[in-house]
């Protein structure tokens, strides 16, 4: 049968040959015609039977290997997708370049004012050429204001001024108490402090725990903070003025501006102080290959424009100093100062872990500009815990400028790795690299700078249509790769990556499954062997976490829900009857690691390091499970799924999805290695219970109620990352648990939510463009400026989000937006298929890409790593493509067949659970024949190196049929509930939506239906949902053909025309091609408006979509046709319900999709006249802005407006 199937491969591979057409989008193919021949007569008729014999022979074995693939297992289970013409054939052939995406300017021009959309950027700024995020506002101290510096093993946060230590003084929300505290557990006031990887503490007890009473069986584990190895500070004057982040205020700072590149991990702060006649420049680094040195430099200058008119000098003391206070949960060792070195050190240890310690040396270099002579500190000072070096200057107006740099090395017990060789302490080692770095500012700049670039080198992601979008997945990105090393590194131990990384103590810093199933899986396509440094600290812990489950009684191992130094059963991470799909999150990150297949991960790796995990958590679920006999079902008890809103429930969905899945995986990885496989398991995995309403909606968990409001993503995971869907019933289901779970997700949830909708909504749905909606929505309510920051709140005031302290920064969210890009929007999944015969594992690749009409031009993922071969991934508007660019071992790829896919066959509650009224726009869907070589589930290729495979990409339908609007481009002119995004109003997904902020103003929604629209709206719906608005009004900007031709072109000119005199000129050029002269006034007023409300829509309109025609217009005020209005087609139609309200739905708790309501209007033109009689063009309208107003239960004391689901129009 291997022979069977190794042929089989080789003869798809021959037959994608064949069909090497350059273009998929155009060719239609029936899936038979390559095969048809016109075969001669020969005179041998027993020729001609063994030419007929052998064919015969031939597709015999093809539609057996067929049998066997369809009944093999996978880890993806998704089983297909059938489309209206669509053509799920490839091509393969040799590999054509780069695959250069279209840049879109206009499009890309647009999408940076999505910027003004996150919360705090009306002072930030980003440079996307060079890559760098920054601010021009002096604030106090707030933690979303601050960048850090970090290389995976130190880390520090960086205050208003550039360096040293400080605590929060601004909250913006209010000043009540705990308002500057951080969340649980610490719960303690947030600083700007540095950190070092792995450098746990033990505390008897937390301000804030889950189970108390664990704290009798053991300590708890979390980071220690380390003494602030950026703290510099200079004084003036006999030390009567004070820089430092303590005594520096906000009347003091003029010209400020704080930046982070992501391309080197620079922070750069520069500022005028004392009434501007100061200047200071910092930048801050930590090597990002030589990890234990931390960089500070320096400038201090005068402002000669700025100074008295008697100035003569100005005596300046630098202080180098180590403040064991800027520490916490340590204990001070010792600290001193090394003269003759012009040094001071510190050595710190975490609270209760004697066996380790850290080690903090600083040495500076001080001279002046153009100076080759470096002056030596004039005085040292000790206290009982603070060390400091002072070095006296003094600046005139002939030396007016001081240089500092500050070498720091850091090393730690965890880090050292040969603290065994005396001659090798912590203390030694980080003198050691300090002195070496002494004096070698810019050699060392270099290198760090050609690390991150090397690091970039790996891996790169292309979003050419919207600047946000690709900004946020670079700084995603960064900050992993910030906050995580490959090198040096034990594999005995492994690399713990706390929720909020090198910068802060949120959570505590522990390890939580955001690192196995949020972090990890982003970052192993680009760099393998972080993620497997990050398993491996799995592994280390994984004797631990077979005594736990000895400790409960139980078989195997059971893993902490949190976990830091060790991972033992504490107050803050039980073992048991809480998170125990942890142990699934464990072992799925492991498998993964497999499955991607890089350099050294085969079955040795499998078998000692894979196997283990799920083996030990294979037989602790076969112990935990308990047979009901009335369901003939397994179930399990007081338990929390990962809606943590939700605790000790019974028959969590996605922790028995789970255990089912992953007791499938124990059953083939131990027959692939010929160990022995418990036969429970397959018992279990087919009958573990997975509580469904009368509905087939998927219950959270036995005895869930329609009142629920879910913390963040919890039935969804099973479609993603787990792939539990395994039939075309699952699949059914899962539609309708996307469509009704993402109505009850909580608003202010966390930022872990809608990356996993997006793959989802991807994998699902043939219709609509949802996926890019969520997509946003993923971001916009989190991604906090100025630094590209996310928060794990959508909303940050603790006292309206449920008293949630956001973890901040939050690299869960950055792990799970990767995530959305790499494998939602691609289709990509790492897969394997079992061969029936000798139950071996086979691994490949899964492509399932589709079209993506919110971002033209479409994405590219360079360098993306499988099997230790090199890929691109490339979607265009067209085709999906996979190049094999580098390594010498052809890919098994699968193409999955979206043929099973049902969508829009949702029936909905009619106030009956034998009655259900059938969807909106339900319609047979039209469907092509198997293509040839192709199972019921996909289609199989061989793709070699230096050749690509080319698949045409799936088109999803329309959900509204003739719906002019879905997937146009939209914004919200006003604002909208935190968590909102307006793309989801016109995503064809009928359980998306938008809301207003408060039911009380009018709120309003501006929609671009693309250049040169040829249909006038005549007709139309709003789909309301549950909460319908009082009333809707409709503008639109009328149509000219004058107007549409500038604003084709006014971008592309304003952007190429680099200085004034330039512009001036091709200002009239692009007015003549416009064929508008400069005097010429139309008046497109046309209808009298009660307000001025319309040409306020026009203003906003400019500013969303063409602010260089703003400017434009600014330059030439005379052409006042670009002032009109826009003229209403429907004026304040008022909102009736069009459904019931079904109180026995709520009143009996059932689960149910409930019917939309909804309102249908048409336009009757004949009452509006715009510009000559008798012209209709203007009709054609590419603006339209919708507006509502209220509530239809204006008495309901629910404060937020109507929401709005769909919006169609129609010519």
């Amino acid at each position: 049968m291997k022979r069977i199937r190794s042929l089989w491969f080789n003869a798809e591979a021959s037959y994608s040959n064949l069909n090497n057409s350059p273009s998929l989008r155009n060719k239609n193919s029936t899936g038979n015609n390559s095969r048809s021949k016109n075969y001669r007569s020969f005179s041998r008729f027993d020729l001609i039977n063994s030419i007929l014999l052998l064919m015969m022979l031939f597709l015999l074995a093809i539609f057996v290997t067929a049998l066997y693939l369809t009944k093999s297992s996978r880890l993806t289970y998704s089983h297909a997708s059938r489309a209206a013409l669509f053509n799920p054939l490839g091509v393969i052939s040799p590999s054509l370049g780069n695959h250069t995406l279209n840049y879109d300017p206009e499009a890309r021009e647009s999408s940076k004012k999505l910027y003004e959309l996150l919360s705090d950027f009306n002072t930030a700024y980003y440079d996307d050429e060079n890559m760098i995020l920054g601010s021009n506002l002096f604030s106090k101290n707030t933690y979303s204001r601050q960048p850090y510096v970090a290389n995976g093993y130190i880390g520090s946060r960086i205050p208003n001024i550039g360096f040293g230590y400080a605590l929060d003084t601004l909250n913006f929300y209010t000043d009540a108490p705990g308002a500057l505290n951080n969340g649980w557990p610490l719960r303690n006031h947030r600083f700007a402090g540095a950190f070092v990887s792995d450098f746990y503490c033990l505390q008897p007890k937390l301000n804030s725990t889950n189970f108390p009473e664990l704290d009798d069986v053991g300590y708890s584990t979390v980071i220690s903070s380390i003494p602030q190895w950026t703290n510099l500070q200079f004084s003036l004057v006999n030390d009567s003025k004070w820089f430092n982040p303590q005594n520096v205020t906000l009347d003091d700072v003029t010209n400020y501006s704080q930046n982070l590149s992501m391309k080197d991990g620079i922070v750069t702060t520069e500022l005028d102080w004392l009434n501007s006649q100061i200047h200071v420049k910092s930048e801050i680094w930590a090597h990002r290959h030589i990890h234990p040195l931390g960089v500070v430099s320096l400038e201090i200058s005068l402002n000669t424009d700025h100074l008295p008119s008697d100035f003569d000098s100005l005596d300046v003391n630098i202080w180098d100093i180590l403040d064991f206070n800027t520490s916490h949960r340590t204990v001070l060792h010792s600290t001193g100062t090394d003269e003759k070195n012009n040094a001071v050190f510190m050595i710190v240890q975490p609270d209760n872990v004697p066996s380790s310690n850290c080690a903090i040396y600083s040495t500076c270099t001080v001279k002046y500009e153009n100076s080759t002579n470096p002056i030596n500190s004039s005085e040292s000072f000790e206290e009982k815990d603070v060390s400091s070096n002072i070095y006296n200057v003094i600046l005139t107006e002939d030396q007016p400028k001081i240089i500092v740099h500050k070498y720091v090395g850091i090393m730690s017990t965890e880090f050292n790795k040969n603290k065994e060789q005396q001659d090798n302490t912590n203390i030694g080692l980080a003198k050691m690299i300090a002195l070496n770095s002494k004096g070698n500012y810019e050699k060392l700049l270099s290198s760090h700078k050609r690390a991150w670039y090397d690091l970039y080198n790996d891996a790169f992601i292309e979003i050419p249509s919207d600047s946000l979008l690709e900004m946020t997945a670079r700084s995603s990105l960064f900050h992993l790769l910030a906050n995580t090393r490959d090198y040096n590194v034990s594999s005995d131990r492994g690399l713990p990556v706390g929720v909020s990384g090198l910068s802060s103590d949120s959570y505590g810093g522990m390890v939580f499954w955001d690192a196995d199933i949020w972090m990890e899986p982003a970052l192993l396509p680009f760099f393998p062997n972080v993620a497997q440094n990050m398993n491996n600290y799995r592994n280390a812990t994984h004797s631990q976490a077979k005594l736990n489950a000895e400790k409960y009684g139980y078989p195997g191992a059971i893993y902490p829900w949190t976990s830091g130094k060790y991972a033992n059963c504490t107050s803050t991470g039980p073992c048991v009857d809480y998170e125990y799909h942890i142990n699934v999150d464990v072992a799925m990150a492991s498998f993964s690691i497999y499955l991607n297949g890089h350099e050294g991960i085969d079955d040795e790796y499998l078998r000692y390091t894979t196997w283990p995990i799920i083996k030990n958590a294979a037989q602790f679920f076969t112990a935990y499970v308990k047979y009901n006999s009335s369901l003939g079902l397994y179930e399990t008890y007081n338990l929390t799924d990962p809606d943590e809103f939700a605790n000790h429930i019974n028959n969590g969905a996605f922790t028995n999805a789970g255990i089912k899945t992953l007791l499938k995986w124990a059953t083939d990885i131990g027959n692939h290695l010929g160990e022995v496989v418990d036969p429970k398991w397959s018992e279990i995995s087919k009958d573990i219970y997975i509580p469904r309403s009368s509905s087939n909606i998927t219950l959270e968990y036995s005895g869930m109620n329609s009142s629920v409001e879910i913390k963040q993503a919890d039935v969804t995971l099973m479609v993603y990352p787990l792939g539990y869907i395994n039939d075309e019933s699952i699949l059914n289901n899962a539609i309708k648990d996307l469509y009704y779970y993402s109505e009850r997700q909580s608003a202010s949830g966390p930022a872990m939510t809608y990356p996993v909708f997006v793959a989802a909504a991807a994998g699902l749905l043939n219709h609509g463009s949802s996926s890019q909606s969520y997509l946003y929505k993923s971001v916009l309510p989190y991604l906090r400026a100025p630094f590209a920051q996310f928060s794990e709140q959508s909303d940050d005031n603790f006292l309206t989000n449920g008293l949630t302290q956001p973890a901040f920064p939050f690299l869960t969210a950055n792990g799970g937006f990767l995530q959305s890009i790499l494998f939602g929007l691609t289709g990509i999944r790492y897969s394997y298929e079992v061969d029936p015969d000798t139950k071996k594992i086979n691994r490949l690749l899964r492509f399932n890409p589709i079209e993506l009409p919110l971002l033209p031009g479409g994405i590219a993922i360079r360098n993306f790593k499988y099997m230790n071969q090199v890929l691109d991934i490339i979607i265009d508007d067209h085709n999906g493509t996979i190049v094999h660019k580098s390594g010498d071992v052809p890919i098994h790829i699968k193409i999955p067949n979206r043929s099973l896919i049902h969508d829009q066959d949702i029936n909905f509650y009619n106030g009956s659970e034998n009655e259900r009224k059938p969807n909106l726009e339900r319609r047979d869907v039209d469907r092509v024949g198997d293509p040839m070589r192709m199972d019921r589930y996909g289609t199989y290729y061989l793709l070699k190196p230096k050749q690509e495979l080319t698949v045409q990409l799936f088109k999803p339908g329309l959900n509204a049929r003739n719906n002019i609007a879905e997937n146009k481009q939209i914004t919200n002119l006003t604002a909208g509930v935190p968590g909102d995004v307006a793309f989801s109003a016109l995503d064809g997904n009928n359980y998306t939506h938008w809301q207003p902020l408060d039911k009380i103003h009018r709120a309003k929604l501006l929609i671009d239906l693309g250049e040169y629209n040829e249909k006038e709206i005549t007709k139309g719906m709003i789909l309301w949902g549950q909460r319908p608005a009082k009333n809707i009004s409709i503008s639109i900007l009328p149509h000219s053909e004058k107007v549409e031709n500038l604003f084709a072109n006014v971008t592309e000119i304003m952007q190429n025309s680099g200085n004034d005199q330039l512009l001036n000129e091709t200002i009239g050029q692009l007015l003549d091609n416009a064929g508008i002269p400069v005097e010429n006034v139309i008046d497109f007023d046309g209808i009298e408006q009660e307000d001025d409300e319309s040409l306020d829509d026009v203003q906003a309109l400019l500013h969303w979509k063409k602010e260089d025609l703003a400017k434009l217009i600014e330059q030439i005020p005379r052409l006042n046709f670009l002032k009109r209005k826009f003229v209403k087609i429907l004026d304040n139609v008022p909102v009736s319900p069009s459904e019931p309200y079904y109180e026995a739905s709520r009143n009996q708790s059932l689960i149910e999709i409930l019917p939309s309501n909804r309102t249908t209007f048409t336009i009757d033109y004949d009452k509006l006249q715009v510009g000559d009689k008798g012209n209709t063009d203007w009709r054609k309208t590419r603006y339209i802005v919708v507006a509502v107003q209220g509530v239809y239960d204006d008495y309901d004391d629910d404060n937020k407006g109507a929401t709005i689901k769909e919006i169609v129009l129609n010519d």
